[in-house]
């Protein structure tokens, strides 16, 4: 799994990060423990590293973190964030 990070642009604002997809001119506001996960989707980690670092760093089951996860990368494929 893998950003295209070549085709996005993020930006910080407060506890957010705002990313433009520079193909489609779509855009995704990211909040809480998504920012983390898309850190480490910008290292090309895999679905399982991802829920393991995410389970391990906030202390959440890790059916509910696999869950929460693919849902958000759901929302990475809609905007054409993710190759």
């Amino acid at each position: 799994m893998r950003l295209r990070s070549t085709d996005i642009s993020a930006r910080a604002l407060g506890d957010e990060l705002i990313v433009l997809s520079l193909p489609t001119s779509r855009y995704l506001t990211i909040t809480g423990v998504g920012i983390r996960v898309f850190e480490l989707l910008a290292e090309d980690t895999s679905l399982d590293e991802v829920v393991g670092t995410i389970v391990e760093e906030y202390e959440v089951e890790r059916a509910v973190a696999r869950r929460d996860i693919e849902g958000f990368l759901g929302r990475l494929r809609d905007v054409e964030l993710l190759h």
